[in-house]
């Protein structure tokens, strides 16, 4: 065989191996749609894991805790945390994020694993609407929301700047209290 054939043959399958892309590594928290701190009481050993939950119209009830996330233990003993909306959603609905102790470790909500939840939802809307609010399984007002993805705080009632539209929320701090 030809050397410089061979020299070729043996030289083009290392230069395609270094021309591979290495693994991204994760995403900080701070870099997600929705990002926080996770706060209070866990058990030994938790293998914490956020989701969305919520009600979705006309589909019903809905969980989704496969989503892009990121959660990281900080030095104070408290998690801070990153979650990734889905960016095409093709029904509106009223969402909350969880943060839950997989405690199975099956990438899903349990009912009877540990969990934590706020007063913030997240609303999404095809369109600029009226939210008709929701009585079950949360009782949620009637409300404007924007195209999109909108947030409610409902410690502070229906508002001019409450529900707002979003596409990146920060503080959205989640603590489960036993």
């Amino acid at each position: 065989m030809n050397r410089p054939l061979l020299a070729a043959g043996l030289t083009l399958p290392l230069l395609l191996a270094g021309c591979q892309t290495a693994p991204k590594p994760p995403k900080a928290p701070a870099d997600h749609d929705v990002s926080g701190v996770i706060a209070g009481e866990w058990r030994e050993g938790a293998r914490l894991r956020v989701g969305v939950m919520g009600v979705s119209f006309p589909e019903g009830p809905i969980s989704r805790s496969t989503l892009p996330q990121n959660v990281v233990l900080q030095p104070d003993g408290r998690w801070s945390y990153g979650l990734d909306l889905p960016t095409t959603v093709s029904v509106a609905g009223a969402y909350q994020v969880i943060v839950f102790d997989d405690a199975n470790n099956d990438a899903t909500y349990n009912l009877g694993e540990q969990f934590a939840r706020n007063s913030k939802y997240l609303i999404y809307s095809l369109q600029a609407a009226t939210f008709p609010g929701l009585t079950e399984p949360v009782r949620l007002p009637e409300m404007k929301v924007q195209r999109g993805w909108n947030l409610y705080d409902s410690r502070a009632g229906v508002g001019p700047e409450n529900p707002s539209p979003v596409t990146k929320v920060t503080g959205y701090d989640l603590e489960r209290t036993p």
